[in-house]
């Protein structure tokens, strides 16, 4: 808890003074948030890598986007399961994440951002997408939080949604580049995929570009983006639900 100090002109502290009043009050406030647990974030979170060069051994390479037409308030959390793991194991499960710019004065998230990573080999399909959730959303599931309101507790959803079998996918192989292409969330809160336009993803090639191509990711017509994306506001339940 803050406490106000009622100082007079006449025993008011110096700058050295009051800096150690200030660092009290930070550590103090450190203190009170380290006594709340957070919470891990489910999966793994996927590893950049910047180059060919700094890709492991037995690892391969990926070049993918992710963006929003919601604003984001929190990170937006994008699953993909390993072929043959289970969502209830973290290490089965790579995610990626999205979060509105540090100085943005609106919602940046509908611009691509082309990041590179390194996976092991295998096929990863699209299994969940979150926000805020304790767990990797199982199909056809949402994430709903409690919050603290004036008139009490509510329980709010957030825009997540678990994907099937039929969800898009993408290989990795060893030693070789995958362009996984662009994910994607939509107000109709779901993941809808595109590829990532030449001119946006040759730059994130250029590093990689020694590297033999991996196949192109398996993608249902369901799953394709039909619509352009427009920068769209975040609400809670009280007004939409996803």
């Amino acid at each position: 808890m803050f406490h106000s100090f009622g100082l007079s002109h006449k025993n008011r502290p110096g700058f050295a003074s009051m800096r150690t009043i200030l660092t009290a009050l930070i550590l103090a406030c450190m203190t009170g948030l380290a006594s709340v647990p957070a919470l891990a974030d489910p999966g793994m979170a996927a590893e950049r890598v910047s180059r060919a060069g700094a890709v492991d051994d037995g690892h391969g390479a990926v070049i993918i986007s992710i963006r929003s037409e919601l604003y984001l308030d929190d990170p937006l959390q994008v699953y993909f399961l390993r072929e043959g793991g289970s969502i209830a194991n973290d290490r089965d499960v790579v995610r990626f994440e999205r979060r509105q710019g540090f100085f943005a004065f609106g919602n940046d998230t509908v611009e691509y951002q082309i990041r590179a990573y390194q996976l092991a080999p295998g096929t990863y399909r699209l299994v969940a997408h979150g926000m805020n959730c304790p767990k990797v959303p199982a199909e056809d599931e949402r994430c709903l939080i409690d919050v603290q309101g004036i008139a009490g507790a509510e329980v709010l959803s957030r825009p997540s949604r678990g994907y099937g079998e039929d969800a898009p996918s993408f290989q990795v192989r060893a030693g070789s580049l995958t362009d996984a292409g662009d994910f994607a969330l939509t107000a109709r809160n779901t993941i809808e995929w595109s590829p990532i336009p030449a001119h946006e993803i040759d730059r994130a090639r250029r590093g990689f570009a020694r590297l033999p191509m991996a196949p192109a990711p398996e993608v249902p017509e369901d799953f394709k983006l039909k619509y352009g994306l427009h920068a769209r506001t975040f609400e809670d339940d009280r007004y939409r639900r996803y």
